[in-house]
């Protein structure tokens, strides 16, 4: 009867044991990784299992995404980001490299991201077990969160989004990423996890998860990092900044607060600077470009770029910039580019048009356009042309609808002044003599100190 009774209890203990539910993300117990020889990586503290059997730092706050570098860096915020560029995150992010146990047809031995890669194939994170990686494809918002919350136990308590099947995948981990407050709803309550996901978003994410969070106030004092394409007043600035400039930090508070950072090596003077064809003002006391604002007569929209206010207009401004000038120019040689190209090109001809009365002032737009369009224009369409170029160059240039010559024929030139004298740049009218052979007229910063050529301003 003893030996009975006792069979029925082991019995029972074997079926209770059978109905507990099997997690749908790890059914097998993890190698044990610590030995008597090994311990948890500095910092690393021991806790719950995770999915990969492996934690993120969270301790000290490594950058994990980087801009452009240069003096004058982008960050690409909006760019989506490939399923390398988040092995490659996470890679730098891991306390040590795993055993690299996997390889990939499609991943060449020296490939910046093949180390990354094949780290999260051994971990299972990302593309366990397939024979491809395909590492340029755009990484989803659904398979970004898997791999994230691969490094995190799972957590529960939370309702999965009404667009994400509870039978995918990424459900799991979507929901463990929701009830950790990683994730939220879009305005209309969904996921979206078949969206790609974009740089600023996956900073915003990542850093949610490790617990992160950029220090406004020490951001704004010190101005550790900036990026041409990351205005301050912008959702995603703090986040960036955490996800890309190494700081130390205190958290005894409740509230991160940085204490130090790396500085940058490469800081622009102050001033005007062209990049990539763009004209900014970099202050040395924001530490970042000026945006929506006037710097003299140069107007710079929200991007800290100067325009004409003409989309149009600044495009193909633009493409001359970038065609005539190169980045070692001075900014007193990319002057005299541009108004050799206005002089030169054999895109332009002149055309006879109606004249404007004496100090007009609003035909720029319309004259420089026609004459970029249509390559036919008269002096107004010349000055106008060059009167950008120079203003897109960073000068304050003027430009005057006037009189020229012994016969006070009406007519436009551009003006700039240096170290408190103005020069007159008269492209058109060089241009004029030079087709007729005269090659000793030279009206590039041309002063007119005996007025002899008698340019009679309104």
């Amino acid at each position: 009867m003893k030996t009975r009774w006792i069979s029925l209890f082991l019995g029972m203990v074997l079926l209770l044991s059978l109905s507990v539910p099997v997690s749908a993300v790890q059914t097998e117990e993890p190698e044990e990784q610590e030995t008597e020889e090994t311990s948890e990586p500095e910092g690393q503290e021991e806790g719950p299992e995770t999915p990969c059997g492996m934690t993120l730092v969270t301790d000290r706050h490594i950058p994990y995404l980087y801009g452009s570098g240069g003096a004058f860096p982008n960050f690409n915020p909006w760019r989506n980001v490939t399923r390398a560029e988040a092995a490659q995150m996470l890679f730098r992010l891991l306390p040590e490299t795993p055993e690299l146990t996997v390889t990939y047809e499609d991943v060449p031995e020296g490939a910046w991201y093949a180390e990354a890669v094949r780290a999260m194939g051994s971990l299972g994170v990302m593309r366990a077990g397939e024979e491809l990686f395909q590492s340029g494809e755009e990484i989803t918002r659904g398979e970004f969160v898997r791999c994230v919350a691969s490094f995190f136990p799972l957590e529960t308590g939370a309702r999965l989004f009404p667009d994400v099947p509870a039978d995918s995948p990424d459900a799991p981990y979507i929901l463990s990423a929701r009830a950790a407050g990683w994730v939220q709803g879009s305005g209309d309550g969904l996921f979206h996890p078949d969206d790609a996901i974009t740089r600023a978003q996956a900073a915003v994410l990542l850093n949610r998860a490790l617990g992160r969070s950029g220090d406004q106030d020490y951001i704004s004092a010190v101005h550790p990092a900036f990026y041409l394409d990351v205005p301050p007043d912008s959702w995603f600035y703090a986040d960036v900044l955490e996800a890309s400039v190494a700081h130390d930090w205190d958290g005894s508070g409740g509230q991160e607060r940085w204490t130090s950072h790396t500085a940058r090596t490469d800081t622009p003077a102050e001033g005007f600077h062209v990049v990539n064809g763009w004209l900014y003002w970099y202050s040395e006391t924001k530490g970042d470009i000026l945006r929506n604002t006037q710097v003299g007569g140069l107007p710079l929209n929200a991007a800290g770029r100067f325009t004409s206010g003409n989309a149009e207009l600044d495009r193909r401004l633009r493409d001359i910039v970038l065609s005539e000038t190169s980045e070692g120019m001075t900014r007193e040689e990319m002057l005299r580019a541009l108004y050799l190209f206005v002089r030169d090109t054999k895109d332009f001809k002149y055309r006879k048009r109606p004249t404007y009365a004496m100090g007009a002032s609003d035909f720029m737009e319309a004259d420089a356009l026609l004459l970029l369009e249509t390559g036919r224009g008269n002096c107004y369409c010349y000055a106008s042309v060059f009167w950008y170029l120079a203003r897109w160059a960073g000068y304050d240039a003027v430009i005057y609808s006037g009189l020229v010559g012994r016969n006070a024929s009406p007519h436009s030139w551009v003006e700039i002044e240096f170290d408190g004298v103005y020069y007159i740049f008269d492209a058109e009218l060089e241009m004029s003599y030079l087709r007729k052979g005269r090659t000793d007229v030279d009206l590039y910063k041309f002063l007119d100190a005996d007025n002899n050529w008698r340019y009679v301003r309104p």
